[in-house]
């Protein structure tokens, strides 16, 4: 056994499943047959039981609150610790009524292993296809199935089958695996600890053996070191930083990147009483002190350059939203990931999925208790995370509205750029130029500027930035375009449509764009520059020169455009990443000027950018 399967000793285990398919009655008889029951217990519940009138259930093994047997339902997440021979487990107890759910989620999202129980009579009911949704929400792909109650039907193989292929064609539509169907009664003890004699055609292992076979491990990923900072230790002199490897390992010498200040140091020591050890793996808490006193704050996240998270500002996300209240697209949330709390606002949802049959559809009505949702997220904040399908972990959250938990969310970051800024070079100087700006200005009558055009492929950039450049070389403008598709033909071939590339296709051209008005030109960029964040990082570089015209159409004006065939094709699914289609646009919310290309000939747009041209960067004489 290697040293990352050591780490975390006590696998937890979670068990999910509709309310009274037997969550409770199988843990309890789990502990009964294991003999982990305390003296006396079972005796005296049993007693209890016929006192009221009631027949003895295993459930009641569990039972710490008296209302819980007044109500015959599960109402909070409750742990129970457990051995076999192989290993000691903790069992996460997840109420099954649909009122619950927030405390379902809570549990299930520390889990190593998961079960999903059915009752085998009953068959699948709209919570089990809600919380086997959640398991999928929260980054558990597989799971052990139990088919529980089998005894009340006289241990049918035909009954078992037909359920069981019912929930398997479930779990494959939203990508969940089976790792194994055991058929099973809490009742009367079938297969859960010893194999059943009734239950003769099943040929698979016992729930306890399965359990003990379980390779929870191998999920982790020791090649991402994440250590999220839970609070600073001042000492003296010293500066302990304290938090809990989630993924990775960390040793001493390592180089660490801190997030998002984007700055790298370097291990000075392990803290920790009576004695430090001289590296940590996941799930283990510590104390550490850098070698350079940079500022490090709770909620920024500890990596190694290689692999690190990703610093967002705008992510899609999924989210089960957990409250009666709507969705506000004006009110800004509180986002709590890892130990980081961060004020959102929910730009915009995209669609909302109905966890039973799996329909989704475009957002008319914003979601409501219960219901999975699409949605975009935004923060004034840069956040550090990780896409969900590269960390699980360190990629859920939590929102808050007024200190109440509203929804539990997972991050996508396929769609948007990571933020993160590259390290400069601290050996280059910029080199100062003999022909100044104003010398420039003098000679051809008018400042530099850059025309920054942006909107959907198809919405007019190119057409109307060709016409505006002739026009405006007449009148004697030194006036250059910079198209985004030549642009890719040189400068930029070889980058792709992802995100990060996209940005740096917009950082090149902003760079360039930036060369040009040193060299006195009006540049006329025509780019679809999907991104917000990079428009803005193109403006900062010269603001005074700066001016973004949004030409606007719709997706559906631009499609039935087409100009260039590429919706079709992005509609085939033969090209990735397409804006409007498969990527996301983000519309200007300030532009300098905005053109409406599907309300006027080409003409007026071309005269009102001319106009607009010559009113901002000509010099009265």
């Amino acid at each position: 056994m290697n040293q990352s399967t050591k780490i975390k000793e006590i696998p937890k285990i979670v068990i999910v499943g509709h309310v009274d398919h037997g969550k409770s009655s199988l843990i309890g008889r789990l502990m009964y047959d294991l003999d982990q029951v305390p003296d006396g217990k079972y005796e005296e519940l049993k007693k209890v039981s016929k006192k009221r009138g009631m027949e003895f259930e295993f459930a009641f093994l569990l039972d710490a609150l008296q209302a819980e047997r007044d109500q015959g339902i599960t109402i909070d997440t409750t742990q129970i610790f457990f051995k076999t021979k192989k290993r000691n487990y903790i069992f996460i107890d997840a109420p099954g009524h649909k009122e619950f759910i927030k405390n379902m989620i809570t549990g299930a999202a520390s889990a190593d292993i998961a079960i999903l129980i059915v009752d085998v009579d009953e068959g699948i009911k709209a919570q089990t296809k809600k919380h086997a949704y959640i398991l999928k929400l929260l980054g558990i792909k597989k799971v052990i199935t139990l088919f529980n109650k089998m005894d009340k039907i006289n241990y049918d193989e035909g009954k078992y089958l037909f359920v069981k292929k019912q929930l398997e064609e479930y779990l494959n539509k939203i990508n969940v695996e089976p790792l194994n169907n055991i058929p099973i009664s809490a009742k009367i003890g079938d297969n859960i600890v010893t194999k059943s004699k009734k239950i003769i055609w099943y040929r698979g292992d016992t729930l306890t053996n399965v359990l003990d076979n379980y390779e929870y491990s191998e999920e982790k990923n020791e090649h991402f070191l994440r250590l999220p900072v839970q609070d600073i230790y001042k000492f003296s002199d010293k500066r302990v930083i304290v938090g809990r490897v989630e993924s990775g390992k960390i040793n001493i010498g390592d180089e660490l990147l801190i997030l998002p200040s984007n700055e790298k140091v370097k291990i000075k020591s392990f803290e920790e009483w009576p004695k430090p050890k001289k590296e940590y793996y996941t799930g283990e808490c510590l104390g550490l002190t850098l070698s350079d006193e940079i500022f490090v704050d709770k909620g920024n996240i500890i990596s190694h350059p290689k692999n690190p998270p990703k610093l967002m500002n705008t992510f899609e996300a999924t989210l089960f939203w957990l409250v009666n209240k709507r969705i506000d697209l004006k009110r800004k949330y509180q986002l709590k990931i890892n130990t980081g709390e961060y004020s959102v606002n929910i730009r915009k949802v995209h669609k909302t999925i109905d966890t039973e049959n799996l329909e989704s559809k475009a957002n008319k009505k914003l979601p409501s208790k219960n219901d999975v949702c699409e949605v975009v997220m935004h923060s004034s904040q840069l956040i550090p995370m990780d896409d969900f399908n590269t960390l699980t972990k360190t990629a859920r959250f939590c929102l808050l509205d007024e200190n109440e938990i509203i929804a539990g969310g997972i991050a996508s970051l396929q769609n948007y750029p990571d933020q993160k800024e590259l390290s400069n070079n601290p050996n280059i100087r910029p080199f100062s130029f003999n022909v100044t700006e104003v010398d420039r200005a003098s000679r051809f009558n008018h400042r530099s500027g850059v025309i920054w055009m942006t909107g959907l492929s198809g919405a007019g950039k190119s057409s109307i930035a060709k016409e505006t450049e002739r026009k405006l070389f007449l009148k004697g403008f030194n006036v250059f375009i910079l198209d985004g598709d030549n642009l890719r033909m040189g400068l930029n071939k070889g980058l792709t449509f992802s995100p990060e590339d996209r940005t740096e296709n917009i950082r090149r051209t902003a760079e360039v764009a930036k060369l040009f008005t040193d060299a006195g030109f009006i540049v006329i960029v025509s780019l679809i520059s999907p991104y917000r964040s990079e428009r803005k990082k193109a403006r900062d570089l010269r603001p005074e020169y700066f001016r973004e015209i949004y030409i606007k159409a719709s997706l559906e004006e631009c499609i039935k455009r087409d100009v260039k065939g590429m919706y079709a094709k992005a509609m085939r699914s033969e090209i990735k990443d397409f804006t409007g289609i498969s990527s996301p646009y983000e519309e200007p919310i300030s532009p300098d000027l905005t053109i409406e290309t599907e309300k006027e000939k080409i003409e007026d747009s071309v005269l009102k950018l001319e106009n607009f041209i010559t009113n901002e960067f000509s010099i009265k004489k």
